[in-house]
């Protein structure tokens, strides 16, 4: 299972960091799959800068949630597979598998029916051919002869985290989350969690969102062996080896810093 960071920021992206975060996307590559889990503004360019044929690939495609960091680039992805004859020579516009939670459907239809200019999609292409959309809660999402994807529903508008198994090698993705111990049992002695860390401390926490303290807690719970923060807003900037410690004095578990790009194998 190689896993590559694609977007590690959150909706504002960090231009001080040496090593930037930016929209929220991760990539994970298990033989000839490629698994997308969200699709925030610039994954496709990231994709091609890393010479992935985006008229093939991912394959499969997971959104946490509806919101504009997570999933703006699902957008051109379906526009650019409509377009198969003119695109033949890097490859037939492939249909796209899309696992999300409840709503799943609904918004994928008012995007490219219910927004006037963009109806065209209806109209003159054929977005239903190119996209097969399956919602999703809790449990197995999909299972194949090398890997399977489970669910569990958390407290962020709505939305789902997701877990691979492979090789018997687990990932955790939550998404955005606020404190929601549901993600312990989908964690359950996991490789490796990705877990959103979206401000610093409780003093500066808002919204449905996670800090230090809560992670580690949520860690130590689901005794979740590697953390890895993501979504970190540019507050978090400077104050990274803190957070590090604080995750890890509760939890005992190995944390790493994320960026974009970065890369580990399971």
């Amino acid at each position: 299972m190689e896993i590559t960071f694609l977007g590690t920021g959150s909706i504002i992206p960090n231009p001080n960091q040496p090593k930037k975060q930016s929209y929220s996307a991760i990539l994970i590559e298990i033989g000839n799959d490629k698994l997308l889990f969200d699709i925030g503004p610039g994954t496709l360019t990231k994709l091609q800068s890393r010479g992935i044929n985006t008229q093939l690939y991912p394959n499969y495609l997971f959104i946490t949630h509806f919101h504009i960091d997570h999933c703006s680039d699902y957008i051109p992805l379906v526009k650019s597979r409509n377009f198969n004859e003119r695109t033949s020579h890097i490859g037939k516009g492939k249909l796209i598998n899309v696992f999300g939670p409840p709503g799943l459907k609904k918004w994928n239809t008012d995007i490219f029916h219910g927004v006037t200019h963009w109806s065209y999609m209806s109209r003159e292409l054929n977005f239903k051919k190119i996209t097969n959309c399956k919602e999703v809660k809790t449990g197995l999402v999909i299972k194949k002869k090398n890997w399977k994807v489970t669910c569990c529903q958390i407290e962020h508008y709505g939305g789902v985290a997701f877990r691979i198994d492979s090789h018997k090698k687990s990932f955790v993705y939550s998404g955005d989350m606020a404190y929601d111990e549901r993600i312990c049992a989908l964690g359950k002695n996991a490789d490796v969690v990705a877990i959103e860390c979206s401000f610093p401390n409780k003093k500066t926490l808002r919204g449905k969102h996670l800090e230090p303290q809560m992670i580690g807690k949520l860690a130590k719970l689901g005794n979740f062996k590697t953390v890895i923060p993501i979504h970190m807003y540019p507050i978090n900037y400077g104050k990274e080896k803190k957070i590090v410690e604080t995750i890890k004095k509760i939890s005992g578990s190995k944390v790493l810093l994320s960026h974009d790009f970065k890369k580990i194998s399971l």
